[in-house]
Formats: C-alpha cells, sequence, structure tokens
C-alpha cells in the first residue's frame, strides 16, 4: 500500500544518477563505431557539440543535430535493435549501484517513481529493465522517423523537462528529485527537495551559486 503524495514520491533523472553514463552518447557511439563514414561526416557536428558546453539550449539544439547526422539512414527496427543491445549493455555495467539501492527502497516504502530523461525512450526503458529499476512511469526524449532517418520528436532538456512533468500530472511541487546537473534546475527549483548526485563540480558550483538548498549525495 502506498504512502500519501510527496511522503516519498519521487523523480529520478537517469543519466549520472540511475547511470555512471550518458546513454545517448553511448548509443551513439556505438552508431559511429559501426558506421566508420557517417562518424567521420559527424565530425563538424560533433565539434559544435563539445563547443556548447554547459549552455543548455546550445548544447541539446548540437546533441539533435549530432544524432541526426549519425544515425542518418538508419530505420526503426534498425534503431530498436541498437537501443535494445546498449541500454541492456549499460544496465549491466553501468547502473549506478547507490542509486539502485535508493531506487528500491523508495518501492518497498510504497512510492510513486517516475523517472524522467533526456535519454531516447526505447534506450532508457531497455537500461531500466536491464538494471531492475522498477518505476510508475518514464518520461524520456521520443524520435520521429524521416525519409531520411531518425530525428528527435521530443527532446527533454531544461525546461523542456519541468513542461513533461506537469504535463503528465506530476506534482513535482511535492516531489523529492534525483538529479546530477545543473541542466534540471528548472525541475529542481519546483521540486519540493533535491538531492544532487555526484555532480560535476561546475554543476555543484551553480547550484550552490544559485542558493537552491540541496542535499548532496557522493558517488
Amino acid at each position: 500500500m502506498r504512502t500519501e503524495p510527496g511522503m516519498t514520491d519521487a523523480v529520478l533523472d537517469l543519466d549520472g544518477v540511475l547511470t555512471t553514463r550518458d546513454t545517448f552518447a553511448a548509443l551513439l557511439t556505438a552508431a559511429a563505431l559501426r558506421a566508420p563514414v557517417a562518424g567521420a561526416r559527424s565530425a563538424p557536428e560533433l565539434v559544435r557539440w563539445l563547443r556548447a558546453g554547459h549552455d543548455v539550449p546550445r548544447h541539446a539544439a548540437a546533441s539533435r543535430d549530432v544524432a541526426r547526422s549519425l544515425l542518418r539512414g538508419m530505420t526503426e527496427p534498425q534503431y530498436e535493435a541498437l537501443a535494445a543491445a546498449v541500454g541492456a549493455r549499460l544496465g549491466a555495467v553501468a547502473a549506478r549501484r547507490s542509486m539502485l539501492e535508493v531506487a528500491a527502497g523508495l518501492r518497498r516504502a510504497g512510492a510513486h517513481v517516475v523517472v524522467a530523461t533526456g535519454s531516447e525512450h526505447r534506450l532508457a526503458a531497455a537500461f531500466l529493465a536491464a538494471a531492475g529499476v522498477e518505476h510508475d512511469l518514464l518520461l524520456a526524449s521520443t524520435l520521429r522517423w524521416t525519409p531520411t532517418g531518425p530525428e528527435f520528436d521530443r527532446h527533454i532538456r531544461g525546461e523542456g523537462k519541468l513542461s513533461a512533468l506537469r504535463e503528465a500530472g506530476v506534482d513535482i511541487e511535492r516531489r523529492r528529485f534525483w538529479t546530477d546537473s545543473f541542466d534540471d534546475f528548472p525541475t529542481a527549483a519546483a521540486a519540493a527537495s533535491v538531492v544532487l548526485v555526484a555532480p560535476s563540480r561546475h554543476s555543484a558550483a551553480r547550484y550552490r551559486a544559485s542558493g537552491l538548498d540541496v542535499e548532496l549525495l557522493g558517488g
């Protein structure tokens, strides 16, 4: 039997929180290794992605460009197979064990658990299944297929993550939010409480400077 909303209910980020890796970057790397010509062709987009740094809108736009370039020509069944394989592998080798215990504890406490991530939905679902993360709802980015291949239909980054939660009816103002990144500041600012999981020095410094009260959890 679950508790009252807000007592233990949670929203968990995926990359950097439940994982120690960027799941979609791992998928794009796998795609580039399978098609070296596409990887070479995507060099300009990769440079823009790296140069975007911590600018969330620029970084998100550049990552969409990289994905469009590296996945060009890939059919939906081919993508599904790749996402399933990469997600399963990362679920086995790149899950953050301390957070798997947190997620399991939340479920034992009767919490309603939402995973909200900028990673792609099928990839994220494959990771969660392989890592054994029980959850009630997964909100993730989605792709659509064009004549030249997949591109992002919805990319849940920055303000987009908070919008996706609210559109799904998730009461973030009454939930504990677990994140590693300052990209998630809009969601963190709206949440009842925040746990910062193994953040980069940049993210930790930005949260400190923001004045938002956060709990720090190491790796």
